[in-house]
């Protein structure tokens, strides 16, 4: 998303003759349309959301991931600070590639995790790959006791497939 929707077409000196989308925005907007049918309530335990750099925070597509969020989770608790202010996963700009500056991310990764702890989910979902590997290593580092899942893959536990076969 970054590369190709916010770089490129500063490298290339123009813009795309179509619009670049993260999986999340078009998730959303087939939700809304009602082309992605996903059970409401389906994940009742206690679930937080990292907002991540690039779709959040760059792209402003916040609301987008609380609508699917709140749609699919009975008990979503917000991090705080989120959004465009939330702390960062650790992992992006290259930090999770440098291994030598690995002492100085975990000690700034101790806020993050006491963000995640405070809310008491068991269950941290993450939209970006960075951020499932940075949250990964927070809460393994720093002993909060939260899995970490990817957005794609929660999303599809969470489709409504009443109605349809295996030949659909």
């Amino acid at each position: 998303m970054k590369a190709l929707g916010f770089e490129a077409p500063r490298w290339l000196g123009r813009s795309f003759p179509f619009t670049v989308l993260p999986p999340l925005k078009v998730w959303a907007d087939s939700f809304a349309a009602g082309k992605l049918p996903l059970v409401k309530g389906h994940h009742t335990g206690p679930v937080t959301f990292q907002d991540s750099c690039n779709f959040i925070r760059n792209a402003g597509f916040f609301e987008e991931s609380r609508l699917l969020m709140r749609h699919v989770c009975t008990d979503l608790r917000e991090m705080h600070p989120n959004g465009n202010l939330t702390y960062c996963c650790g992992n992006g700009g290259g930090q999770g590639l440098m291994p030598e500056y690995k002492k100085q991310k975990l000690a700034a990764l101790r806020a993050k995790a006491e963000c995640i702890r405070a809310t008491g989910a068991e269950l941290v979902v993450v939209a970006c790959h960075n951020c499932e590997d940075g949250i990964t290593e927070c809460v393994k580092t720093y002993e909060v006791a939260a899995q970490v899942e990817l957005f794609s893959g929660f999303l599809a536990g969470c489709i409504d497939l009443s109605g349809h076969t295996a030949q659909d």
